[in-house]
């Protein structure tokens, strides 16, 4: 299992959103993701999404499944929330492999029951609502309810069992993970 951090640009105007997010931060990260390989353990819990018959983390032409939660993918039509609609919580077969464009820290400390447990919480929380509140800050005070938004960074965090998820972004989500594989 690793996380991807994104480093890269989108096209149009979701490509405005990478670059500024990363002039907030400081930061060449904008994005993360949690990708799946073959031997974590999770097969059984990966979406069925009619390009394999089985669930698998097997790439499918060079793409993973990867979970996060993004403000405007739009949910898959065999999601159990919200399916057609944009923006959430969400598994999505992903090329991570242009080094140019992702960050690729090993979570090769996590035992099977983590990555079971970061998997599972994904399965469970498909299709829940992104985060914007988090995301406009001060501006979104009067949204009521923050419980089940998401952003990418706290999404990810409360899959790994990191306390305080909304604490963080994807700069120091990187960081974070980054200095646990080293301890």
């Amino acid at each position: 299992m690793k996380a991807a951090f994104y480093t890269g640009t989108r096209s149009g105007w979701r490509g405005i959103g990478n670059v500024l997010v990363r002039w907030r931060l400081g930061s060449p990260i904008s994005h993360c993701e949690l990708v799946f390989e073959p031997g974590d353990g999770v097969d059984d819990l990966m979406p069925r999404d009619g390009q394999t018959m089985l669930p698998t983390t097997q790439p499918v032409a060079g793409e993973y499944w990867c979970a996060s939660s993004s403000a405007t993918d739009p949910m898959p039509t065999w999601s159990p929330r919200r399916a057609g609609k944009s923006g959430g919580v969400r598994f999505k077969r992903i090329d991570v492999s242009d080094r140019s464009k992702w960050l690729m820290v090993d979570l090769g400390w996590m035992s099977t029951t983590q990555r079971r447990i970061a998997a599972q919480w994904f399965a469970d929380h498909q299709g829940a609502m992104y985060d914007w509140q988090g995301i406009v800050g001060f501006l979104a005070w009067p949204v009521p309810n923050k419980a089940d938004r998401w952003t990418c960074h706290e999404a990810l965090a409360a899959a790994l069992g990191i306390a305080g998820s909304h604490r963080l972004n994807p700069a120091s989500l990187c960081e974070v993970l980054t200095w646990r594989g080293r301890a």
